[in-house]
């Protein structure tokens, strides 16, 4: 079986990797954009968490991938908005979601059975040869 390159796990993971790193820097460069408040201050730490998420989510731990399904959506489902502009609030909550359903085709490709037995490098490889029209390769 073939993936199509636009739905590969890896590929997913990494549009969320850079969507998390994004929304964290903007969260921490509103420092320097808006008057300081203890609101904006919740904003900033919130943004240092999505920055250290966008680094998991760059590496391989499945737990990274857990946590940006549970935490963005959070942040807006318990209305966490110390902002008083609604266009940027609503547009947080769109990157938190966005964030959370491009993680899930990867979590669940990396709790397939047979992920662990073949190597990260191979696993195109194994597909290839998994094809059951290739003549001489053994499905065994």
């Amino acid at each position: 079986m073939i993936k199509h390159p636009d739905t590969d796990p890896l590929k997913l993971r990494n549009m969320a990797a850079i969507l998390a790193t994004i929304s964290g820097a903007g969260q921490c460069v509103t420092l320097w954009l808006l008057p300081t408040t203890p609101g904006l201050l919740l904003i900033a730490l919130s943004g240092s968490f999505y920055l250290l998420l966008g680094l998991g989510l760059f590496g391989i731990s499945r737990f990274s991938l857990f946590l940006a399904i549970i935490l963005p959506p959070l942040r807006g489902w318990f209305g966490i908005y110390p902002l008083d502009i609604p266009a940027w609030e609503l547009l947080r909550i769109a990157t938190d979601l966005s964030i959370a359903l491009l993680c899930i085709p990867p979590l669940w490709a990396s709790l397939h059975p047979d992920h662990q037995k073949i190597e990260p490098g191979l696993r195109d490889a194994a597909a290839v040869s998994e094809d059951p029209g290739e003549p001489g390769v053994s499905n065994a």
